[in-house]
């Protein structure tokens, strides 16, 4: 029977210790906040009008249906879309609303896993710069972070040509992530880190 060298079963177990080391030592910052996040073991589930993750299917279109008999959410662009207008009672001119078209997201036993939004704003146009994505965002960010108060936005540079910047929120294991699409839309992605860890 073949003897091990010491030597090399140090040297075996210095390297696998250095190994180990360097690869905790590379989390990211955002995989670092996400791991902070979950170790609270808070399960936070609301989004927009009462809808839930992790309440079922069955529940999620029940309560989209009394939306629309109630008339707080209409069809959106597609038949998927529900959509909401948001109007600022402050000003009569229309230059601060904006509306949310939403798409519930559904795990494999039929559960809410996360919500798919796009927040436009309702003046819109190609030539009417003043509408874009890009000056609606930081309405957007401010009016989720009244509506769904906790952990502050921080922004999280991606090496993407089509997405260069997104805004992350996470407070326990639900996740905000923000970002513009194209002129139009502003994308807002919400979901149960649960379902992706």
């Amino acid at each position: 029977m073949k003897k091990c060298n010491p030597t090399f079963l140090v040297v075996q177990n210095v390297f696998l210790f250095v190994l180990i080391f360097s690869l905790l030592g590379c989390q990211s910052e955002y995989d670092k906040w996400v791991d902070q996040e979950l170790a609270r073991n808070v399960k936070i589930d609301s989004v927009f009008f009462d809808l839930r993750l992790g309440e079922s299917k069955e529940v999620y279109f029940k309560k989209c249906w009394d939306l629309n008999h109630d008339r707080i959410i209409t069809q959106g662009r597609s038949y998927h879309l529900l959509k909401h207008n948001y109007t600022d009672t402050t000003e009569m001119d229309g230059k601060n609303d904006f509306y949310i078209e939403f798409q519930g997201v559904f795990n494999k036993d039929n559960k809410v896993k996360g919500l798919d939004a796009k927040f436009s704003h309702r003046l819109w146009s190609i030539w009417s710069q003043e509408y874009h994505a890009d000056k609606l965002l930081p309405k957007v960010l401010d009016s989720l972070s009244k509506w769904f108060p906790g952990n502050a936005f921080t922004p999280f540079d991606l090496d993407s040509d089509s997405i260069p910047r997104v805004y992350v929120k996470i407070d326990g294991d639900r996740r905000f992530r923000v970002y513009p699409i194209d002129t139009r839309d502003v994308a807002v992605k919400i979901d149960d880190l649960n379902e992706n860890n």
